[in-house]
């Protein structure tokens, strides 16, 4: 079940994402690296942020990091997230791609027993047949 309403955007995968979404769909994280510096990267671009290369391969993530940091959001910012009230968004660094940093939620846990250094480990959140999202539980 999706964690927040079905009235919330989703999002609008582009020529940049598309590959990462997709992906998602297959419950597979990818993360890009960069072919010129080796460089990871999270959220996909079209250019590396360290060197400018354009040339970078997708990598298989094995979903499993620890929470860098978080925040509990107590007023709905849109109706669909009304219910969810309070919930988190987590900050996790990944423990392979060069400990590239995914922003998403924590599900399976209190918000008051989020810590820093939490091992969590990637979760699939279904929303409908074209989007995936991934969200993290305790590991």
């Amino acid at each position: 079940m999706p964690l927040f309403g079905p009235t919330m955007p989703v999002p609008a995968p582009g020529p940049d994402t598309r590959e990462f979404w997709e992906a998602c769909r297959q419950h597979r994280l990818q993360v890009q690296r960069c072919a010129a510096c080796g460089r990871f990267r999270f959220a996909p671009a079209p250019i590396c942020h360290a060197c400018h290369s354009r040339e970078y391969e997708w990598v298989v993530s094995e979903g499993i990091g620890e929470v860098y940091t978080w925040t509990i959001t107590h007023r709905p910012f849109h109706p669909a997230v009304a219910d969810a009230v309070p919930y988190n968004t987590v900050v996790v660094r990944l423990h392979d791609c060069g400990g590239a940093m995914i922003t998403s939620n924590l599900v399976g846990i209190p918000n008051e027993e989020i810590r820093p250094g939490m091992l969590v480990m990637v979760d699939w959140d279904d929303i409908d047949d074209e989007i995936t999202l991934p969200r993290f539980r305790p590991a």
